[in-house]
């Protein structure tokens, strides 16, 4: 995710010091022994505060909870009938997707701008409009099993009201096509030996 600010926690009393006081050595001793412990606990705290908690792409267990809290968004979940507990990278990455769902629309270009996000690191995602109130997502990777669980049972693809949604992944080594086409078939879309994964 991009940064939102610049965190800067630099204190530097050096630069504090009047001219007139400039060659009291005692003084400028104590500062400099302050700027040390300054350096150390105070700089050292407010950037292991802003890894740990404040970016949600770097925070631990304790930050992720504060974003939980924050989002108002659950770490365990009822599937099947069995209750389970979203693992650390599970949660990462549904958190993301609440923070990036609260700021969009349901459009298919601001869904295609969300799958974008969500899935940067493991390849192309995006969703086609099937013209009949349906949705299909279309996850050119195939997801990790922390991955799979957290779609197909937190709600995190975005989807207008009333319409449903399937899920189609295209193993990339499977995909065939026409050479030099992009993979495209007779004037349709590519042919895959995918896995299709319906919700509702």
């Amino acid at each position: 995710m991009s940064k939102i600010f610049e965190f800067k926690n630099d204190i530097n009393l050096e630069s504090q010091i009047l001219w007139q006081y400039a060659s009291a050595d005692k003084m400028n001793s104590l500062l400099l022994q302050k700027q040390s412990w300054y350096n150390i606990s105070h700089n050292g705290f407010w950037n292991n505060w802003a890894d740990d908690v404040l970016n949600i792409s770097t925070a631990n267990d304790f930050g992720l909870s504060i974003w939980g809290n924050l989002l108002q968004v659950a770490r365990t979940y009822e599937v099947n009938g069995n209750m389970i507990t979203l693992n650390t990278e599970q949660y990462r990455l549904l958190l993301r997707g609440r923070l990036l769902y609260l700021r969009m629309n349901s459009s298919i270009p601001a869904i295609n701008e969300y799958l974008k996000l969500i899935f940067q690191d493991d390849g192309n995602a995006y969703v086609r409009d099937n013209l009949d109130m349906s949705i299909t997502y279309i996850l050119e990777f195939i997801p990790t099993e922390e991955e799979l669980v957290v779609i197909l049972n937190t709600g995190i693809l975005p989807r207008p009201a009333g319409v449903g949604y399937k899920i189609y992944v295209i193993p990339p080594a499977e995909v065939f096509g026409f050479y030099g086409s992009g993979l495209s078939s007779f004037n349709q879309a590519v042919f895959w030996n995918g896995f299709d994964w319906k919700n509702k």
